[in-house]
């Protein structure tokens, strides 16, 4: 039986609000930011002062560590509050690194980046059509023989069986989620509950699931070539059962 959809397809234009954002500071400790970004260096084929193009950007983690490695950054994101912290903290730190506010399936660069950066979940934020416009927009933005790294935590490779309960505690709050699984439209669909200070915050957000095979298909239809799918950022080679994907592409002449 279909699963009734509770999440809005639109969920992520406005989910990213300052709890959330602080939530996701909390957890995601900087030491994995500096993997990210030393796996970035290690695969996108240039040097500082190469500029690199980073959507969804967030509140600019991973563009704010690589502004500090004299990489040219633009960071790109649909989320009013993420963009406002995100060029803050570049402004305190005196970083060239520049953030705009846009659905990354409808921005286009002023200058075609060297290599593009997808980290986190978002490519999962649209189904087949619009992940298909997402990477359209990838190619139109990203110079020939530019580099692509997709990341994504949802690749049905990752998340099957479903641990379909999760909870965790971490210093001023707890997070517990249901997740439920849709096979007839392929979506994840998370309720969640994030306690944060005292404070309690209800969560609904949604990934479309691929395949990893259905995403080098993808990529491929807007000509880029996939180089490596890697399960971590220590280069090891993307399995079943592999937490995350981190997939490396290029740009072939168009």
């Amino acid at each position: 039986m279909q699963i009734a959809p509770t999440v809005p397809d639109n969920w992520y234009e406005t989910f990213f609000t300052a709890p959330v954002n602080r939530f996701w500071e909390m957890m995601v400790p900087s030491e994995a930011t500096t993997a990210d970004c030393e796996f970035t260096k290690r695969h996108i084929g240039q040097e500082p002062p190469a500029q690199v193009l980073d959507v969804a950007c967030g509140a600019g983690r991973h563009s704010l560590l690589l502004a500090e490695a004299g990489f040219r950054t633009t960071g790109v994101d649909i989320s009013t509050e993420s963009i406002a912290r995100a060029s803050s903290a570049a402004e305190a730190a005196a970083l060239p690194a520049r953030f705009v506010q846009s659905d990354m399936r409808t921005f286009v660069a002023a200058h075609k980046a060297d290599a593009i950066i997808c980290f986190g979940n978002s490519v999962g934020y649209f189904g087949a059509d619009g992940l298909r416009e997402f990477v359209g927009s990838l190619a139109e933005n990203v110079r020939n023989g530019g580099r692509l790294i997709l990341d994504t935590y949802t690749c049905a490779e990752s998340i099957f069986p479903l641990q379909e309960e999760r909870e965790l505690q971490f210093d001023g709050g707890d997070y517990s989620a249901e997740l439920r699984y849709d096979p007839y439209r392929s979506v994840l669909q998370t309720r969640a509950r994030l306690r944060l200070d005292e404070e309690e915050h209800e969560l609904s957000y949604l990934h479309y699931v691929f395949t990893s095979g259905e995403l080098v298909r993808v990529l491929a239809g807007a000509s880029f070539r996939t180089l490596g799918m890697y399960g971590g950022t220590e280069d090891q080679p993307y399995s079943v059962g592999a937490p995350r994907l981190l997939l490396v592409a290029e740009l072939q002449q168009q």
